[in-house]
């Protein structure tokens, strides 16, 4: 065991960072939702107890940078910021374009912004990925849940364009006036 160091460029550090933030913004968010009992569970038990589990791992696995060198693979060099960008958009548009458009075309958008991100994606690799998305969606959301996804666009693809402009424009319009 090593001695104690501040170590921020450790990826387990970051990690850990990440982890325990997560859960205390978990624990926070489900405050003041009733917890309920093991047997009968209300809405912030699921929340505050994966909240807790959530900090104390990302207790453990920050602290644990303290006291290890990391090895070449463990350190962080700098932030990379087009991954870091393209992950939470292709998350973003994928929820602005499903509503509109349907799954076929937001599982492609979230896939292709995503794999964006990544320096060595293959094509193949894409497709397959691609395809067993859209499958795994379709079966489990609107099959097996019931969630009415529609898989492509409803009536026209005109209205779901104008739509699609409708959702983007109005919290514009409203955060900048008219």
């Amino acid at each position: 065991m090593g001695t104690f160091k501040f170590r921020s460029y450790h990826q387990d550090f970051w990690a850990g960072l990440m982890f325990l933030g997560l859960g205390l913004l978990a624990v926070y968010v489900a405050r003041d939702y009733p917890i309920g009992r093991a047997m009968r569970m209300g809405p912030g038990y699921f929340p505050t107890y994966l909240g807790m589990l959530l900090t104390f791992i990302g207790a453990i696995v920050a602290g644990r940078s303290f006291f290890t060198e990391p090895t070449d693979e463990e350190r962080t060099t700098r932030w990379a910021m087009v991954p870091l960008t393209l992950m939470p958009l292709s998350v973003i548009l994928f929820a602005v374009v499903v509503d509109n458009f349907g799954l076929v075309l937001a599982v492609a958008l979230l896939i292709g912004f995503a794999s964006a991100s990544v320096k060595n994606f293959k094509p193949i690799e894409l497709i397959v990925m691609y395809g067993v998305l859209v499958a795994t969606a379709i079966l489990v959301f609107q099959k097996g849940l019931g969630v009415p996804f529609h898989a492509f666009w409803e009536e026209s693809f005109g209205k779901a364009v104008s739509d699609f402009w409708s959702t983007i424009s109005t919290p514009l319009r409203l955060m900048f006036g008219s």
